[in-house]
């Protein structure tokens, strides 16, 4: 009972969050590969990004119709469309918003450089958690975002091949992540009946997904002039590789995604942030490795205080639990005495109406005793 207690409370998001940081920092190291200015510098990022989002929206779609109660479609198929719309639309543009931001990004700045500026995502998720009442202010959670903002200011002097387009656009993402984080878990927690798969999130969210990014990517790039004359279409063979690279990403982003919803469902917007950061810290180590990026002193110290703002942060969370549960015990206990103490209450009530009884009206009980 202990074992299965303890897994419950420390350990039951671990597959989840295993999935989601192995199949991320593969996506990751994709995005650079495809999309990167070094590496195979695809022409539109976005244009494939949607495609990635469109292979979402159709796996979902032919998992929730063919399994509705394993993947859970009835809910979305009986969802009104003003609720569909209502969550689906925030929702989906904002995510559309951060993951687009963050190829674009990827194109300009090294992978590491994109994962240190990423990692002020807490800040924001905290920022929007204020404004939409989640969390309260408190003076923890502000040296919280004062020490992980010391940390990104370290990593953005430390680097080396700095690059202020790319910065503006990867800090961007990062608000965008914040704000997804926040707004996804609000939306979907107030959905009745909740969503209770995945599946069901992928559906609700990939179709706002897919045409938000697909007016961002006609809007940006103009794919329908870049690709035709691009390389990736030259000939036949071309185009069959380039569709090969997008079933690859569009696999690993269906992963990943599948493992985060999850953890949206499951969990809280603050295991979402502590698994961010470690996350993040596997994909730096992937790109000082694969892509050889260049780490300086004052780099790898920015990323440690960003790393111990967060440890600040769960030590702060483990303490507000347990008061939480302090305080919880002390209204039970509370409840328990109010309830036994009413039940006396009564009893002595009872006992003082017949000693009354017997006081106040003694002329009656001459006039029985007459009687009898």
């Amino acid at each position: 009972m202990a074992e299965t207690s303890f897994y419950h409370e420390h350990c039951i998001y671990l597959p989840a969050m295993a999935g989601w940081f192995f199949f991320s920092v593969l996506l990751s190291a994709y995005n650079k590969h495809v999309f990167g200015s070094g590496e195979l510098a695809f022409p539109c990022p976005l244009t494939l990004t949607s495609v990635h989002f469109l292979l979402q929206w159709l796996v979902s779609i032919a998992m929730t119709s063919t399994c509705e109660k394993v993947f859970g479609g009835e809910e979305v198929k009986q969802m009104p469309w003003k609720t569909f719309l209502s969550a689906s639309v925030p929702c989906g543009c904002v995510a559309s918003f951060d993951i687009g931001l963050s190829n674009l990004a990827l194109v300009r700045i090294s992978i590491t450089f994109y994962t240190m500026i990423k990692s002020s995502a807490p800040i924001f998720v905290l920022i929007f958690a204020f404004l939409f009442k989640i969390e309260k202010i408190t003076i923890g959670l502000v040296l919280v975002i004062v020490i992980i903002s010391a940390g990104e200011l370290m990593t953005v002097f430390g680097e080396i091949d700095f690059d202020l387009v790319g910065f503006i656009l990867c800090l961007s993402s990062s608000m965008c992540s914040g704000l997804r984080w926040t707004l996804v878990q609000f939306k979907l927690q107030r959905l009745d009946p909740p969503l209770k798969t995945a599946f069901a999130t992928m559906r609700l969210l990939s179709p706002s997904m897919f045409f938000s990014m697909v007016i961002l990517a006609f809007c940006i790039e103009n794919p329908i002039r870049k690709l035709p004359s691009s390389a990736y279409f030259a000939t036949p063979e071309d185009s069959f590789k380039t569709l090969l690279i997008a079933l690859a990403g569009g696999a690993l982003a269906i992963l990943m995604v599948l493992c985060e919803f999850y953890l949206i469902l499951k969990s809280n917007a603050i295991v979402l942030m502590i698994g961010g950061i470690i996350k993040e810290m596997i994909t730096i180590l992937v790109g000082a490795t694969a892509f050889h990026d260049q780490l300086d002193i004052l780099n790898i110290s920015g990323c440690i205080v960003v790393f111990s703002g967060v440890i600040f942060y769960k030590v702060i969370l483990y303490f507000n639990k347990l008061e939480e549960k302090e305080l919880y015990e002390r209204a039970e206990s509370l409840t328990s005495t109010l309830e036994d103490s009413k039940i006396t209450t009564e009893d002595i009530n009872s006992m003082e109406d017949v000693e009354n009884f017997t006081i106040d009206d003694e002329d009656e009980r001459l006039h029985l005793t007459e009687m009898l």
